[in-house]
């Protein structure tokens, strides 16, 4: 029943989250034109250091960790139709080291004698899925995980590494003749190393059949570079307003593609609203902890505001876009939601619906 295909785009929220940056050149200063963002770590209460990674960092001893429950609205396809319930994604958040001179980073981009200091950040991804095409079903339980590390925002999230453990399947075409050509399989690991300059990149792949593959291609250019597996912490680290442009780097491509990210108005949160009920629950459960500092409204009710930033493809035919909602960044010097993302809104290929992802619980604890 498999239709082994590659995919061309990224999929599933593991693989496609985004990140951004500033189109404002520099001005008056020579040279190749910089596009690149300055990235600020908002997910911590004081996101004012350029050094926030040091050897002293929390983080080094702590990890974040974020629950997302899935659900699924359906579209207005008529040909075929798409259900997804129960999903769960978990990321963390921590600090690590990276050894650059390692003997599995290839040798194109190995540098011996080199650790550096390095975000990690890992997801892990579950989303049961049936697809239906006239009488007939076909179920499958969508796997993915992820890790990325890169460096530090002054050094703008800069890439180190990335592996990808795909096992999922995801939509093929709008008019599928039967149920087999409904959706694509991919059963697949991916690994990526980049060098210092983050200038290129080697990805190392295995397929189920066996076949291996590594891939060298060059990802330096006038904008930010953040890998898809990481884009949900840039942006994290960004100024929330604009629109912003930057390049990804694919792993299942094997090259990078340019997105851009537009940023909308902060909205209060509805403490009233039946819909918003578990999130808020989540929110207060971490400030009673201590690790978001929200103040309180004129009843004493802990208040929290976000701020939706839609991302999408820079092309003549963007495809679908992904709708974030990252807590409102008010003031960077005591950034108390710590940017933390709230919600996603994923927009599925050939009108199929929308999968929204909605934050259950955030947690800082000791490793």
């Amino acid at each position: 029943m498999s239709n082994m295909k590659k995919p061309v785009k990224m999929f599933a929220l593991a693989l496609c989250a985004a990140g951004a940056l500033s189109l404002s050149a520099c001005s008056g200063c020579g040279g190749t034109p910089d596009y690149k963002t300055t990235i600020s770590p908002n997910w911590m209460i004081r996101a004012g250091s350029a050094d926030e990674l040091d050897s002293s960092s929390p983080l080094f001893g702590h990890e974040e960790r974020a629950v997302y429950a899935l659900s699924h609205t359906g579209g207005t396809n008529s040909l075929f139709s798409f259900s997804s319930e129960g999903g769960e994604y978990v990321v963390t958040l921590t600090a690590d080291t990276f050894d650059r001179g390692a003997q599995e980073v290839p040798e194109s981009v190995r540098a011996e004698g080199v650790t550096e200091n390095v975000y990690k950040y890992s997801t892990q991804l579950t989303q049961p899925v049936t697809y239906t095409v006239g009488g007939e079903s076909y179920s499958y339980t969508n796997r993915v995980t992820t890790v990325s590390m890169f460096l530090s925002a002054g050094n703008n999230l800069r890439p180190v590494y990335s592996s990808q453990t795909i096992d999922c399947i995801s939509p093929a075409n709008l008019q599928p003749s039967s149920i087999e050509s409904a959706y694509v399989e991919m059963k697949a690991e991916y690994r990526t190393y980049y060098n210092r300059d983050g200038s290129a990149a080697v990805t190392i792949s295995a397929t189920q059949d066996g076949a291996s593959e590594q891939k060298s291609a060059g990802t330096g250019t006038e904008y930010s570079l953040f890998d898809s597996s990481a884009l949900t912490v840039a942006l994290r680290g960004m100024t929330q307003s604009g629109t912003h442009a930057f390049d990804v780097y694919i792993p299942v491509n094997g090259a990078a593609a340019r997105y851009q990210a537009a940023w909308g108005s902060a909205v209060a949160i509805d403490r009233g609203d039946d819909a918003r009920a578990a999130l808020v629950a989540a929110l207060d459960k971490a400030a009673e902890a201590g690790y978001l500092l929200n103040g309180t409204d004129d009843e004493g009710a802990i208040s929290y505001s976000w701020t939706p930033v839609t991302v999408s493809l820079v092309s003549s035919m963007t495809g679908p876009s992904t709708t974030y909602y990252i807590a409102s960044v008010n003031n960077t010097d005591m950034n108390a939601g710590r940017a933390a993302l709230m919600r996603m809104e994923e927009t599925l290929p050939f009108n199929l619906g929308t999968v929204t992802y909605d934050l259950t619980s955030l947690t800082y604890t000791s490793k």
